[in-house]
């Protein structure tokens, strides 16, 4: 379960793409409602994740947390970003239904059988940081808070998301 909600967890990050797809459509004079149906997807995809943050943290097996050394790792949003605005650099008009579904399939299938993460800028607005985080035992996660952490020992409780993503939880 855990390993599925990671993977929409990263996959809804791209959901914005969507939103990106109908406006170059609609800026571009295609057809308004297969431009507005990228929108609404897009729009859905992206509230959707306070859901799914919401099923990591009753689904999460939790347990204290120790870590040694902790530093961002928000430079990865730069990369997702560009998905955001790619599609007004290229052809939107040419991006079909089949092709999206394509992508996502794809994607989805990434983040399933990978323990990496690619820090999300949805969960960047609402507030979220990504941090690489070494345990005291010397294994290296990627931790996912939603405040600013400056000494590592300030992290106490987890909910383990995947083999090396944790999710930090504040009694």
């Amino acid at each position: 379960m855990r390993n599925s909600l990671k993977a929409v967890l990263f996959l809804l990050a791209f959901s914005p793409a969507l939103i990106s797809v109908g406006a170059a459509r609609l800026w571009s004079g295609g057809e308004f409602w297969d431009a507005i149906y990228y929108i609404i997807a897009g729009l859905m995809g992206t509230l959707s994740i306070i859901y799914v943050l919401s099923a990591l943290k009753w689904h999460g097996e939790k347990f204290p947390f120790q870590a040694k050394k902790i530093e961002s790792n928000d430079a990865l949003l730069l990369g997702v970003i560009v998905t955001y605005i790619l599609p007004f650099f290229v052809r939107a008009a040419d991006v079909t239904v089949i092709v999206v579904i394509a992508i996502f399939v794809v994607a989805w299938a990434i983040f399933w059988f990978t323990d990496s993460a690619i820090p999300s800028p949805l969960l960047r607005v609402l507030g979220y940081r990504f941090y690489k985080a070494e345990a005291s035992n010397g294994m290296i996660y990627t931790l996912i808070s939603n405040r600013e952490i400056r000494d590592p020992s300030n992290v106490k409780l987890v909910n383990k998301i995947s083999g090396s993503m944790l999710l930090e939880i504040i009694e």
